[in-house]
């Protein structure tokens, strides 16, 4: 087994480093720990809108990232540790969670967390959930990976992952909400920060003599190649969503607003907008066409300057009717 410590808190390069010794490297098994700045993760199959607070997310400049691997949505930042195992895999076994998780539990058990298993692929203390995991494979190599909450900011992570007032209607994964805790809460010394606990968890799973293995400076171009040709890409992380409709109903200064969209690759390409007094054909087809993002719908509500006199709210208002 080689251990690799990523260089970079960037979600995106991280995943792309993940990406990487996943489709390159196969010549043994690899384990790294990264951390990244504050991010959502959203799993392959799962619609965006339907898992973040849009408006939260744009408005704080939270990078966004879908990654390989189905399951939930999660949030990172640097209070977040996240492990991956990259090794191989026989395709006349089956491959289970415990193969995985269990040494993750026994080496969280050996510093002195109370970690348990729950459900199939998570890991709590108390019943409260600390880690949630996820897995996919690739010809003869398996990918695992999960989080363990040290000391997240679990106001952000709520925050940030509010979902949608409205109605949505599409066949996405959809995550399940869990009670969570951060690690640091149970530990005799609660002084520890991340990176301490960092090298204290990586002690615990490994032997004093296991490789460290150092990223070359040609293998990072290749990832920062897919940094950009994918995972910082809005077609990646919105787009791949599938598509779905969405409902809601408002009431703004006493106008009863009611909006439809039918939303396809993060693209509006229907509009209904019931309730203002006045002909809406043209700012509907105005919002057509147009990205589904809470920034872009202020924006083309402000190319129709005659609501703000009609209506007396302003555009941020109207625009939270759309989300």
């Amino acid at each position: 087994m080689k251990y690799i410590e990523s260089i970079s808190d960037d979600v995106y390069f991280n995943l792309a480093l993940e990406e990487y010794i996943f489709n390159s490297l196969k010549d043994d098994t690899y384990f790294m720990l990264w951390k990244n700045e504050n991010s959502i993760v959203m799993g392959k199959h799962q619609n965006a809108y339907e898992e973040i607070n849009i408006k939260a997310i744009e408005q704080n400049n939270i990078k966004v990232a879908r990654r390989n691997t189905g399951g939930g949505t999660v949030f990172h930042d640097r209070g977040n540790l996240n492990y991956s195992v990259i090794t191989d895999y026989d395709k006349n076994t089956f491959i289970d969670y415990d193969k995985f998780i269990i040494p993750v539990i026994n080496a969280l058990n050996s510093i002195g967390v109370k970690a348990e298993k729950r459900r199939t692929s998570d890991i709590a203390i108390d019943g409260k959930k600390i880690s949630g995991s996820a897995q996919t494979i690739k010809g003869n190599r398996a990918l695992h990976h999960g989080t363990l909450l040290f000391s997240a900011d679990l106001t952000m992570l709520h925050d940030l992952l509010k979902t949608t007032e409205g109605k949505i209607e599409s066949k996405s994964v959809k995550s399940v909400r869990s009670i969570v805790t951060n690690i640091r809460e149970h530990l005799i010394d609660t002084t520890i920060n991340i990176d301490e606990f960092q090298k204290m968890f990586a002690d615990a799973m490994f032997s004093d003599d296991i490789e460290k293995y150092e990223i070359s400076q040609e293998q990072i171009e290749s990832v920062n190649e897919l940094v950009e040709n994918k995972y910082s890409k809005w077609e990646w992380s919105f787009g791949a969503s599938p598509d779905f409709y969405f409902e809601k109903e408002s009431a703004v200064n006493g106008n009863a607003i009611k909006v439809k969209l039918n939303v396809k690759k993060g693209i509006v390409t229907e509009c209904n907008i019931q309730g203002i007094n006045l002909t809406c054909g043209e700012l509907e087809e105005n919002i057509i066409g147009s990205r589904y993002s809470y920034i872009d719908t202020v924006n083309k509500l402000k190319e129709y300057s005659s609501l703000k006199g009609i209506l007396n709210i302003n555009y941020e208002e109207l625009a939270d009717c759309f989300f």
